[in-house]
């Protein structure tokens, strides 16, 4: 399955369809570097939005509705994808990419306490790790991403490097990551979870589980479900989720 399709898998309503946004050049709001091109859906946008494209070519940054916060985006490589959905408050956020043919996804109603730092492709090789974020994942703060080592690790006789990424980092749908989470290459976290604080994740985290510790260790918990507060809606909202991916 290619980085769009999962993509879609996790993300109601994802569309890179340019003719469903509005282009911008120039925007009160986003403080722009270097060529690339920016669609929007909505041309209030209230998020503080610096984009860095350096000397790549051929990046384009699509940038849901109702957008809020302050997030800062650098790309080092050429025909990259950011994509950003609906309904997302994104604090201090820091996309970095640093590969060719990148693809960075983040849902719907996605949420960052602080400082969140992620970062793709640094030191990746020939593979082209992408990160997908699915809707409704809520991040605290001091969280850190990586989809690669950052720096490579070759064989002494063959010169092959060891440590390329083996897949992607997938964080499905309504996951919770607590304070100072650190989330590691070829990861899939599964909807409705739970990372708990500290933890460093170099491993599949099931559906339905509560990942803790250094290296993280996953337990499943599919009988019960956590929501941002007591609030009815939210409530609603978590269950949604759950009864989604309960059976699948």
């Amino acid at each position: 399955m290619d980085t769009i399709d999962i993509a879609k898998q996790s993300i109601e309503n994802f569309s890179i369809d340019e003719t469903l946004y509005s282009e911008v050049n120039e925007f009160k709001k986003i403080n722009v570097k270097g060529n690339g091109r920016i669609f929007v859906k909505d041309l209030k946008i209230a998020a503080n939005i610096s984009i860095d494209f350096r000397d790549s070519s051929g990046c384009k940054v699509f940038l849901g509705s109702n957008l809020r916060g302050n997030i800062t985006i650098f790309f080092n490589g050429d025909n990259s994808l950011l994509y950003i959905g609906n309904n997302c408050f994104l604090k201090k956020l820091d996309v970095r990419s640093f590969q060719s043919d990148d693809f960075i996804a983040i849902g719907s109603g996605v949420t960052t306490t602080l400082t969140n730092t992620w970062i793709s492709g640094k030191g990746a090789g020939s593979a082209k790790p992408a990160i997908i974020i699915g809707d409704d994942c809520m991040f605290s703060y001091d969280i850190v991403i990586r989809n690669s080592d950052a720096h490579p690790i070759f064989n002494v006789d063959t010169d092959d490097q060891l440590n390329e990424p083996k897949g992607i980092v997938h964080i499905e749908p309504h996951v919770w990551i607590a304070e100072r989470v650190s989330i590691l290459k070829s990861v899939t976290i599964g909807a409705c979870s739970i990372l708990g604080f500290g933890s460093i994740i170099t491993k599949d985290v099931p559906r339905f589980s509560v990942a803790t510790g250094i290296p993280a260790v996953s337990k499943q918990k599919p009988d019960i479900y956590w929501a941002r507060n007591t609030n009815e809606n939210a409530k609603k909202r978590a269950k949604y989720f759950h009864e989604k991916y309960k059976n699948t």
